[in-house]
Order: structure tokens, then sequence, then C-alpha cells
């Protein structure tokens, strides 16, 4: 049943819903007129039924003509008419306006004597005192009302006045002949709009089928300052960031593809050389020459591992313990000291307490360390305070400074050091940083460089 009603094309969608607030529209106004309107136009015929039978009372000369039907809309077709009753009791029917009654527009056949004679069935003797009936005769509804009066008879006598409820559609009619109308209007006017919103779409479309397909030549221009436009603007800086992050991966691959062709030109060559016999040192140092490039061919691998999957691990595989900042920073540093035992150590480390996963900020600290160790001279500085609701740990070396120039850029996972090495530890760091919406920086100072690290404390 869905698929019925499935278009395709946009002017179809946007007829139909069109056409569908009509029909809600006309149908609405037609119960309103079935419930409503119908019945206040009956009230009203039945208020002028009464104004004009109390009339005829009220003046009791039924000899002259009296009747205002002829000139009140509500009461077309009605007329008024005197019931008597001969000695047999059958009813007389006297014309009291002398003329015959306009014919029923629905029924072409009215029979004015047999309606009379059916409504003087209703008289049951006694008095009557404006006795309302709404009763139905050959499929036509009438009011009518019944009255007992003084006549030329010394019988009783009574006044009957009715009206056919004749039912005037035209308002219905009107209603739904407008309604087609517009709904005529809103065919055409649909595949105006269509076409006007479909336009932009389409260039869209297009547009998006080019960025599938890595085509970063020419941005989408449309001139709209609707939410097209805006969708238009956002769609080309989509695509100068995906351009950017295209350009990115492919140096990435390049660079990281070089850096790691070193170790493993040094580990092929120092392995020639001992299965040939010829290496310039002793067999022990040659191979430990390789098992050394060879740890640092799996720290880049693992780094590299570690980065593409950091992304899922920090969403999915993230334990929220409260972490002694201090003790861990404590427990980092014991290990780094033994590696450059000629670096000095300046700590001022206060407590702590920080919410996160303690393997994860453990990896953003060593990382941050491991930078300072290798460009530090002689010392290396650690600051951890608390300021407000967050935890500010500053990790100085007195290396070199760096440039004013690349100090923004540092943190990217394609920036290479000094030496030309792809360093990846300092974007692993910004990303577990940024995760657990903390802060981190780079400052040049007078000599040397720090890095500072904000973490909330919850």
């Amino acid at each position: 049943m869905k698929k019925i009603f499935r278009f395709r094309s946009l002017a179809m969608r946007i007829w139909m819903t069109f056409t569908a607030v009509i029909l809600i529209i006309v149908c609405s106004l037609s119960m309103l007129y079935i419930f409503a309107y119908r019945r206040v136009e009956e009230n009203n015929k039945i208020q002028d039924l009464k104004v004009s039978h109390e009339m005829l009372l009220k003046n009791n000369n039924f000899g002259g003509n009296y009747n205002n039907f002829s000139r009140l809309r509500n009461l077309k077709g009605g007329d008024n008419f005197i019931v008597d009753f001969d000695t047999a009791n059958r009813p007389l029917i006297i014309d009291i306006n002398h003329r015959e009654p306009p014919p029923d527009v629905h029924n072409p056949s009215f029979d004015s004597l047999g309606v009379k004679l059916w409504m003087s069935s209703f008289i049951k003797g006694g008095n009557m005192n404006e006795k309302l009936y709404r009763e139905v005769y050959n499929n036509m509804e009438y009011f009518f009302i019944i009255s007992t009066v003084n006549y030329d008879s010394s019988n009783k006598a009574y006044l009957v006045s009715y009206v056919p409820n004749m039912v005037d559609n035209t308002i219905l009619y009107l209603v739904i002949a407008i309604g087609i109308i517009f709904i005529i209007i809103g065919f055409f006017t649909s595949i105006i709009i269509a076409g006007y919103i479909s336009k932009p779409l389409k260039k869209l479309e297009e547009y998006t089928m080019r960025i599938a397909h890595k085509d970063w030549k020419e941005p989408i221009n449309i001139d709209r300052e609707d939410e097209i436009g805006m969708l238009a603007n956002s769609m080309n800086i989509m695509q100068k960031e995906l351009k950017r992050a295209d350009e990115e991966e492919k140096l990435f691959l390049q660079s990281i593809s070089h850096d790691l062709k070193t170790p493993v030109m040094v580990i092929m060559s120092h392995a020639d050389a001992i299965i040939d016999g010829v290496y310039i040192d002793s067999l022990e140092k040659t191979a430990g020459i390789i098992k050394d490039e060879a740890i640092r061919l799996q720290k880049k691998i693992n780094q590299m591992l570690y980065l593409n999957t950091l992304d899922y691990v920090l969403e999915n595989d993230t334990k929220n313990d409260y972490i002694n900042l201090k003790d861990l920073v404590n427990n980092i540093i014991s290990r780094f000291e033994i590696i450059k035992s000629d670096i000095e150590w300046d700590l001022s480390l206060d407590e702590v307490i920080i919410k996160g996963d303690r393997d994860k900020i453990e990896v953003s600290i060593e990382n941050i360390l491991d930078n300072a160790l290798r460009y530090a001279n002689e010392v290396i500085k650690v600051t951890l305070k608390k300021e407000g609701q967050y935890a500010y740990l500053d990790i100085y070396n007195d290396g070199p400074k760096i440039d004013e120039k690349h100090i923004g850029h540092i943190f990217d996972r394609m920036y290479k050091d000094k030496t030309g090495n792809f360093g990846l530890g300092l974007a692993i760091t910004k990303k577990i940083v940024d995760f657990y919406n903390g802060e981190i920086k780079a400052v040049n100072r007078d000599k040397g460089v720090s890095f500072i690290i904000k973490y909330p404390l919850k």
C-alpha cells in the first residue's frame, strides 16, 4: 500500500500534499455546513414559521391575506390553511390565502391537497396551542405548526402553518467547486515550485557524486540565501575539508612509508652482512643494531595502529576511574629517568584527582615526556597543580624552541620533527586530551618549550 503513494517526482509529492490540504479544508467546510450551518438554517425556518403563524393568530382575521411567506426566503414553498371538521368528523381544508402554493422544486408532482390532508391527520381534537411538528411525507421533511382558532363554524377549527425543509446545497457546491479549482491551480503551481526547488537539488546531487569520486576541481555555486543555499555552502566547506583530509592522507602515506623504509633498510643490510659474514663490528653489535631498529619499527607501527583505532577505543572501551595524577606522573618519570641519567628532573607535583581511563591518560602523558626527553639538553621540569575546575600539567624542557610557523601544527598527525621523522605521539595525546574535554598547547619559553595539558577534574 505504501508503494502506491511513493512518488519519485517532487512535483507530484508537492501536488499531492497541496491536494490533501485542500481536500481536508473542503471536507471540514462540508461537515461544518452539514452539521452547523444547516442546523442554523433549520432553526431560522422554524422561527420564521412561528412568527408568521403568531401574526395570523394575533389578527384573528383569516379572510385577509396576512401571509408573509412570499417575502421570507426561509419560508419559500410554505403556506397557511384552516382545517375544519364536518358533522362526520371529516377534515375540510380552507385555503385562507386564495392562491396555489409554488410547486416544490424537488417534487414536480407536488400534491398540495395531499400534504394538507396528511398534516390534518395530526389533529387529535381538543385545544392545540402552537404545536410544532417535524415529519416526513413523500420523502420530503416538513415543519408545521397547529393551533386551535375560532372560525365561522360552530365547530373547533385549526390553523396550520407549514414549510417544506428544502435543503439549499448552493454553499456546499460552491465550496466543492472552489476546492476543485484550487486543486487544478495547485497542480500547475506545484510543478513550478518543484522546478524551483529541484533544480538546485539536482546540482547538489551531481556535486555529491563528484565528491564521492574525489573530484575536488570546482565548488558548487548556488546563488540563494535560503536553506538550499546554506546547504550548498556547507557542502563547499565539507568539500574543502575532505580535500584537505585527502591530501593529508596521501602525504601521511608517503611520509610514513619513507619513515618506515629506513629501519627496514638498516635491518636488511645488517642481516645480509651477517649472512655473508661481512660486518664491520662484532656479530653481537650488528645484532644489537638490528634489534634497535626493529624496536623503532615496532614502535612506529604500534603508534599507527593505536592512532587509527583510538577513536573507536575511546568511544567503546573506556573505563572511568578516579586517577591520582601525581602518583601517575611519578610512576612514568621513574621509568624515564633510567633512559637518560644525565637529565635533571625538577618536579613540583600537587595532589590532583581526575576522572578517566588510566591507560589512556598515561599514554597521553608518556608521549609528551618522551618528546621532552628527546629534545632536552639538561633539565626537564614538571609542574602539576589545580586551578578552578581543571588540573594543569606543565612539562618543560630546555631544548630548542619550536618554529612559530609550526607550533600550531605539531599536534597534527602529519607533522614531522626536526629530524624529518614522522611523529605520531603528539597527535595521539591531542586526541586523548580532546576526548576528555581538555586542552593541550605548546608554548615557547625564553629558553626551551613547555607543553601544557589541562584536564577537567570531573
